[in-house]
């Protein structure tokens, strides 16, 4: 599966999320999903959007 989506266009797609409480959820439902797949945890100093940006992006999930 290609990418189909930019850093940019995916982090906009994010942040709108963070608006309302089902994106929240969302949120943090990739947030553990992702932790669980890679083994990282999200630094405490780091968004969830970036964390998810930053496992999509090392993934291979997201197009330049």
């Amino acid at each position: 599966m290609l990418p189909t989506k930019t850093l940019r266009e995916r982090e906009k797609e994010l942040q709108a999320l963070l608006g309302h409480r089902a994106g929240q959820e969302l949120l943090s439902t990739l947030e553990a999903r992702y932790q669980a797949r890679g083994g990282k945890t999200r630094p405490q100093d780091t968004s969830v959007v970036n964390y998810i940006l930053m496992y999509e992006r090392e993934q291979g999930l997201l197009r330049r």
